[in-house]
C-alpha cells in the first residue's frame, strides 16, 4: 500500500501479507472511501502495476490538494485512457485532495 499524503511527493509504503480492514484505511484516508475513477495503473519500483486508488468518499475543499497523486492520476488516465487531467489551456480538470492510498501486487 502507498500512502500519499498532501504537501509530501514520496509515499509512505506499507506491506501486507492479507487485506487490511477497511477500518484500518478508512483511519489513514480521514474518513468514507470512495475509488478514484481511472486510477487503475501506477508506475512503481521500476514496474507498470494495476491498481485501485481511494480516497475519501467526499472531497473537503478545505484540504489540501495532493499534488503527488493528483499527477499520478493524471499519468494513469493518459496511459489507459488516452486523456488525462491537464487541459490544453493548462487548467486541471480535477484533482485530489487529503491522503490518498494506492493499492497493488507486489510480485
Amino acid at each position: 500500500m502507498l500512502v500519499f499524503r498532501p504537501h509530501q511527493r514520496d509515499p509512505e509504503v506499507t506491506d501486507f501479507d492479507a487485506e487490511p480492514p477497511l477500518a484500518e484505511v478508512e483511519a489513514i484516508v480521514g474518513g468514507p472511501l470512495r475509488q478514484v475513477p481511472g486510477f487503475l495503473s501506477i508506475e512503481y519500483d521500476c514496474a507498470l502495476r494495476r491498481c485501485v486508488a481511494l480516497c475519501l468518499q467526499t472531497q473537503n475543499p478545505k484540504e489540501p490538494v495532493n499534488g503527488a497523486a493528483t499527477i499520478l492520476w493524471d499519468q494513469a488516465l493518459r496511459r489507459d485512457m488516452g486523456v488525462g487531467l491537464i487541459r490544453r489551456d493548462g487548467t486541471r480538470a480535477d484533482h485530489l485532495t487529503g491522503t490518498v492510498v494506492v493499492f497493488f501486487a507486489r510480485y
